[in-house]
């Protein structure tokens, strides 16, 4: 017979129900045959007294020695991650919160930590990430229940994950700066189509066309080339350092055209997705007619322009 004690503060009156409410989870779906383990709690003042129990119908081998420890440790990453690892996030980022005076903003900062922290943006990276992160935790467990067949589960959370929680700090704090950088960059954005609703058109029609030699190039809308020697003289000394769409949107919002078309739109997406957003309605896109033949690529008949 072997036996494993885990002991559980009571100070938050959640953990033990849902510490009960995982051993009964697993214990309907993880199949420890030939090994019975069977669990009973004990509840003091100060925690609760979590009591496994394994024995086996034959002699213990090989395989079937740590079928016990293995169901323990399971039971404890599973909590660990389910109810301890949420609430500590929320702790982490209160402190970064507090900081940045931003505590209000926490319902709208939790997708940002959340996709940091799950690796949520393609489903099967989420699961092989998530997996991953678990694995590392159940091999301490498994491994600090090979010479101790007692645990302090608070205690180990404190004092034996340094490294998963430190790792996790990091994916919140990314989460945080990244949704300061989206909140930054939608305030610009509102600014800006603010400016430009307010601003004499200058330009009926800008054609953007992306060229090989150049950022890109912009015609009029009777095809003659628009040049922006002022605005290049200005951009030209950090031009290497100077983003694409930020002198894009320079140029189109000293022009303010009535109406924009860019060109081989299906090559640039992401700029096409930053103009929509400053200009609305006012961007059209096109992927095949004679200004993308400017830059020598050849026409898509299949594909013919609209405008």
């Amino acid at each position: 017979m072997q036996t494993f004690h885990v002991y559980l503060e009571t100070d938050n009156p959640t953990y033990s129900p849902a510490f009960r409410s995982i051993v009964q989870t697993l214990t309907e779906r993880v199949k420890t045959d030939p090994v019975q383990i069977t669990y009973k709690d004990v509840v003091h003042p100060r925690f609760t007294l979590f009591q496994f129990q394994s024995w086996s119908a034959a002699e213990y081998d090989a395989d079937t020695i740590d079928f016990a420890r293995a169901f323990v440790s399971l039971v404890l990453t599973e909590w660990i991650f389910q109810i301890k690892e949420p609430e500590i996030i929320e702790e982490m980022a209160a402190t970064l919160l507090e900081a940045e005076e931003a505590e209000e903003e926490w319902p709208e900062i939790l997708p940002y930590v959340l996709r940091m922290c799950e690796e949520t943006g393609d489903q099967e990276a989420s699961l092989i990430h998530m997996a991953t992160r678990k694995a590392k935790v159940y091999r301490k467990l498994f491994d600090y229940l090979e010479e101790e067949r007692q645990i302090n589960l608070l205690g180990f959370v404190r004092f034996r994950l340094h490294e998963h929680w430190n790792d996790l700090f990091e994916r919140v704090e990314a989460g945080l700066d990244e949704y300061l950088e989206d909140k930054q960059y939608q305030e610009f954005v509102d600014l800006l189509r603010y400016f430009i609703s307010v601003q004499e058109t200058k330009y009926p029609l800008v054609h953007v066309v992306p060229d090989l030699g150049k950022q890109f190039l912009l015609y009029d809308e009777r095809g003659e080339e628009i040049q922006l020697d002022q605005l290049d003289a200005i951009l030209s000394v950090g031009e290497q350092s100077c983003r694409e769409e930020d002198y894009l949107v320079s140029a189109l919002v000293t022009l303010a055209p009535k109406q924009i078309v860019l060109h081989h739109a299906e090559e640039k997406q992401a700029l096409a997705q930053t103009i929509n957003n400053i200009f609305d309605n006012r961007l059209r896109l096109c992927t095949s007619c004679t200004f993308c033949l400017i830059s020598r690529r050849t026409l898509d008949v299949t594909k013919p322009t609209q405008l």
